[in-house]
């Protein structure tokens, strides 16, 4: 049970860090072009300045930027 909870986690938290990257692609045309540790470390700017609702900030508030850029890297539709 403790693995299926924690898969539950990271599809939540994937699907959160997929959700702010939209949002800074919205802010920037030229993000496509970004790294991804850049992308990463802007995600976790984003998530330490609060910037989502408390209930997703809970999900990823203890995200590091090498742990962003592994979720990253299990969404095909990024970067």
């Amino acid at each position: 049970m403790q693995a299926h909870t924690e898969e539950l986690k990271t599809e939540k938290q994937k699907k959160i860090i997929s959700e702010i990257i939209a949002e800074l692609s919205k802010e920037n045309m030229d993000l496509y072009y970004t790294d991804s540790s850049t992308i990463a470390n802007l995600v976790i700017e984003k998530i330490q300045n609060k910037e989502i609702s408390t209930e997703k900030f809970d999900l990823v508030k203890d995200l590091k930027t090498h742990d962003v850029l592994i979720l990253m890297s299990y969404n095909s539709n990024c970067c």
